[in-house]
């Protein structure tokens, strides 16, 4: 009898209870506002995901989401599951740092990101030769122009410019990366004419998207650029400024390496920023790690002259 009792006890208790996937799914919720792109985020369906709220709320006998038309939104009780489930994945993702941050084999898989326009024209060779020299390293590379987190494992190294090394991240600065002005051969030719940069069609970011660099060059020289062309790739500017579509703001790496492009202004330092290689730190002693990191920085250091645009 106490046999039993003690076993319906148990029992109860951990039908009132979360896991680690439960929390998982809460989180995911959470940050991507609705079930199908939670469902992406985790690799799984939109029915597993609707089921398993099902049977979390059934377990808990509450409410974890309030289902509106534009998403799912936190009760009360899903707010004390989320921030059980941050507190979690904050302890779980710094054990897998360190763990990874203590393997000392030169193997595995390395998860690399850098924006679009770098990963294209500058990065793949140098990506091919660390391939060669580290076979049993494989290199998965998100190309993203954002920022991605590297204290949630988004990526474990980011190639990025930006002037200081984000806080709590470590890594090495290559160097000054400038920028200018650049276009085609038929605008080139009508500035050289007389026409002013500010009457030509321009080349931009999604409106919205520029950074404060790139509002702060416009506004320094009095310039309301005329748009022909936006988008959230800089990839896909380089693309349009080549076709003769507008002139661009661009990487000097990318400006002076295209056939099709010609500078219509020199560098302004101001409007330069530095080159990082960036990782967590718990995760730089890690051999892999290391090794491209110091891989890499060699041979962008290789190419300083062309990165700074001198």
């Amino acid at each position: 009898m106490i046999g039993q009792l003690v076993l319906q006890k148990c029992t109860y208790m951990s039908a009132n209870t979360l896991e680690w996937n439960d929390y998982r799914v809460v989180l995911a919720i959470h940050r991507a506002g609705g079930l199908a792109p939670a469902a992406r985020s985790l690799g799984v369906n939109h029915a597993t995901v609707f089921r398993q709220v099902n049977a979390m709320e059934t377990r808990l006998g509450a409410r974890l989401f309030d289902r509106h038309r534009s998403g799912y939104g936190l009760t009360a009780v899903g707010e004390v599951a989320l921030a059980a489930a941050e507190a979690m994945e904050v302890q779980a993702l710094a054990a897998e740092r360190r763990m990874a941050g203590g393997d000392l084999n030169l193997t595995g898989t390395i998860r690399v990101t850098a924006p679009d326009d770098m990963v294209q024209r500058l990065l793949l060779p140098m990506f091919a030769a660390f391939r060669e020299r580290y076979a049993k390293i494989e290199l998965e590379v998100i190309v993203d122009n954002r920022f991605l987190n590297l204290s949630r494992r988004e990526a474990d190294i980011a190639l990025r410019p930006t002037a200081a090394a984000p806080e709590a991240m470590t890594g090495i600065n290559i160097g000054p990366l400038g920028m200018t002005l650049y276009g085609a051969a038929p605008l080139v030719a009508l500035v050289a004419a007389g026409q002013a940069i500010g009457s030509l069609p321009w080349v931009g970011w999604e409106d919205g998207a520029e950074t404060l660099r790139f509002g702060g060059f416009y506004r320094n020289r009095g310039l309301q650029p005329i748009f022909a062309y936006r988008s959230n790739s800089l990839l896909a500017q380089v693309s349009a400024a080549e076709a003769g579509i507008g002139v661009a703001l661009l990487p000097c790496f990318v400006g002076d390496s295209s056939s099709a492009l010609q500078r219509l202004e020199p560098v302004d330092p101001l409007f330069s920023t530095n080159l990082w290689i960036l990782t967590h730190p718990d995760l730089k002693r890690a051999a892999r790690i290391k090794a491209f990191i110091d891989f890499m920085s060699t041979a962008l250091r290789k190419k300083r002259r062309l990165l700074a645009g001198a």
